[in-house]
């Protein structure tokens, strides 16, 4: 990202190709006096071009083809603007010494700052044919090519300009530049630290700009979000800097409290939309909302405005604006997303009745959108209205049969009916199509044991299916595995419990994490009476899930059955502490309902575009 343009390159090329009296000259033929020459340059640098001009042409009528005094014509007439002059003195000045850099640099940012790019590529190169190591044609032609974005073709010649004068600005910024474009920024990060910001605020803007780039290419926010602050109050405020300091800012906050400073004045109606939107993404809506609303204010039919709007107001705690807002945008133009949000500001405040009619109005106006239905169903399951939440995530299921969350919806309406054997069957054709869905697993683990075994002879064959499917899916090989151990408990078949513990052993080495395997395999462990292993398994299960109440029970048996009476006791006193909140299943049945319809939310992205009214 290069916030300013050209404008730091045509400065710089100038200034050092600054005119200095040419010593080859060897004051030959008709050449002034030296005095002219100094005399012209001191009021060139006093500011004073048109005299310094009056000077010039004065000298060259006794001696026109003193290549100094066409060089210095050149830069004159170039700083008054008269360009076509200024080119036809510095192709003089090449005819007059065609092996000398200097007309060649001088025409080539000439023809740079003309935007005349491919031509003053070609003079930079014909300055290095003459002299391969001019640092003003390396820079300059490493700068042109870093504009036209070829970045890797353009670090040969920086690098080159850089190791001739290593502490030069113009070289260090360009280089540092092309490096971090081409994902180098560590190296850029060294170039830059070589170099001091100069006293001309507007390239100092440019020196901390560049470097905040580097350090958030870097992964490092807080120096990213200082450095963008330096840039942003040196250069006049631009919007594009403001824009990266409050995203910098927003992502270190929560490291150095930083604040962000007000935003420059005279926003427009997009300006202030994406510093909501930036605001909003952040979680920082209370600071969205403003910008939202004078986004509002200039454009009053802004509908991604008012969406987004609405939006920051309810996740800001402020129920009653969003729901007034977006009703009143619903006069307007009736979208299925804004009956969505609307709905979910009534479920918020307890409206539940006219949250469900809003979110099957969202369903109605846009019946291809999966979200609408999951939150439909959703509604009606949080609220423990089974049969309906049944009736719509059916539909869902046929209308998106590859959504795994719509066959849990309906799994866990039947488990709450207890309807087991159909709850475990659609919790299958959720494994079925993602085993590693944290839904569909944890739905499936809530199945009490006497399911597994009532419906084994149909459960089996398809348990089987998904572990061979899914080699690799720890969940897939813990759902078989457990399945296998439960059954061999309760049809005391003991020769199935190398199966089940095989599958559970490849469970926990296929993810080391899963607390749910680890914590079946020790109870397997245990019912094989091995101790040592059931016990370390415990408190790896433990450790992942310190509120398992199950964990805590087991390993206390576990304790009294090695004769570890006190261990046994703490441990039974910690499931006693854990159980009390554990002991109905309506209970667990909620808790899982609950669980699973806030992992997931209702859909509420932020808009960018306006939409037409349908």
């Amino acid at each position: 990202m290069n916030f300013f343009g050209r404008a730091i390159v045509t400065i710089v090329i100038v200034l050092t190709t600054a005119p200095v009296p040419c010593a080859q000259s060897g004051r030959q033929g008709n050449k002034a006096p030296p005095s002219a020459y100094d005399k012209a340059f001191a009021l060139l640098q006093q500011g004073e071009s048109v005299e310094a001009l009056a000077e010039i042409d004065t000298a060259l009528s006794a001696s026109p083809d003193d290549p100094s005094l066409n060089n210095l014509r050149g830069l004159v007439t170039a700083k008054l603007n008269r360009n076509a002059e200024a080119e036809a003195s510095f192709r003089k000045v090449i005819r007059l010494r065609p092996q000398a850099a200097m007309g060649y640099n001088n025409l080539a940012a000439l023809l740079w700052q003309l935007e005349r790019s491919d031509e003053a590529v070609q003079s930079f190169r014909q300055a290095l044919i003459h002299e391969p190591v001019n640092f003003a044609a390396l820079v300059g032609i490493g700068t042109i090519l870093s504009a036209q974005q070829k970045y890797a073709e353009a670090l040969a010649y920086l690098e080159n300009a850089w190791s001739i004068h290593s502490g030069d600005f113009q070289a260090g910024y360009e280089l540092a530049r092309a490096l971090q474009e081409t994902k180098r920024p560590a190296q850029a990060q060294r170039v830059l630290g070589r170099l001091s910001p100069p006293h001309d605020r507007t390239i100092a803007a440019k020196f901390y700009a560049l470097q905040a780039e580097i350090a958030e290419q870097l992964g490092d926010r807080s120096s990213a979000s200082r450095d963008y602050r330096r840039a942003y109050e040196l250069s006049g405020q631009p919007f594009e800097i403001y824009l990266a300091l409050v995203r910098t800012t927003l992502a270190a906050r929560d490291k150095n409290g930083a604040q962000i400073p007000p935003a420059p004045p005279g926003l427009s109606a997009e300006q202030n939309f994406t510093l909501g939107a930036l605001f909003a993404s952040g979680g920082d809506y209370s600071e969205a909302i403003s910008y939202f609303q004078n986004t509002l204010r200039l454009e009053p039919a802004n509908y991604a405005a008012a969406y987004n709007l609405a939006l920051a107001y309810k996740q800001a705690g402020s129920q009653q604006a969003a729901s007034e807002l977006i009703e009143q945008t619903l006069g307007r133009q009736p979208t299925a997303e804004l009956y969505s949000l609307l709905a979910s500001v009534q479920e918020e405040t307890g409206r539940y009745v006219e949250a469900a009619r809003n979110y099957q109005r969202a369903v109605d106006l846009d019946p291809g959108n999966e979200q609408y239905y999951f939150d439909l169903g959703a509604e009606y399951l949080v609220h423990l209205t089974f049969e309906p939440a049944i009736e719509v995530f059916r539909i869902g299921t046929h209308k998106f049969p590859k959504s795994a969350r719509q066959y849990v919806g309906i799994g866990l309406a039947q488990f709450a009916l207890r309807r087991y054997g159909d709850a475990a069957d659609a919790f299958l054709n959720a494994l079925e199509m993602n085993p590693s869905s944290p839904d569909a697993f944890l739905a499936w683990n809530a199945l009490p044991a006497f399911v597994l075994t009532a419906e084994w002879e149909k459960i089996q064959p398809r348990l089987k299916l998904i572990a061979e499917r899914f080699p690799g899916s720890a969940q897939a090989l813990f759902c078989y595995g457990a399945a296998v151990f439960r059954r061999s408990v309760v049809s005391e078949q003991e020769e199935n419990f190398q199966l089940a513990q095989a599958l559970l052993e490849r469970a926990v080495h296929s993810d080391p994490k899963l607390a749910a395997a680890h914590l079946e395999l020790a109870t397997l462990y245990a019912q094989r009476n091995l101790n040592k292993q059931a016990v370390a398994s415990f408190l790896e299960a433990i450790r992942l899930d310190p509120d398992s109440e199950t964990a805590h029970y087991r390993l206390a048996q576990t304790y009294r059955n090695q004769n570890q009476l006190e261990r046994a006791n703490q441990e039974l006193d910690l499931y006693g502490q854990l159980s009390r909140h554990h002991r109905e299943q309506l209970a667990q049945t909620r808790s899982a309902i609950r669980q699973f319809v806030l992992a997931h939310g209702a859909s509420e992205p932020v808009v960018t575009e306006k939409k037409p009214p349908l």
